[in-house]
């Protein structure tokens, strides 16, 4: 999976500066952010996988 990557100073520091409980934060969105990217990718094949499932039914 290719990434764009943009560098952001201001956010890497953040990241370095942070404190355990931001980082937990900081974690939870990086993770929210990459999971929503992957649902956005893949919605097509998602979709035609529910509907093969509710056909079944």
């Amino acid at each position: 999976m290719k990434e764009n990557l943009e560098l952001d100073y201001n956010q890497h520091y953040d990241k370095i500066l942070a404190t355990k409980e931001e980082l937990k934060k900081i974690k939870a969105s990086d993770f929210l952010q990459y999971f929503s990217d992957l649902i956005i990718k893949y919605s097509n094949q998602l979709e035609d996988k529910i509907k093969c499932k509710s056909e079944e039914s």
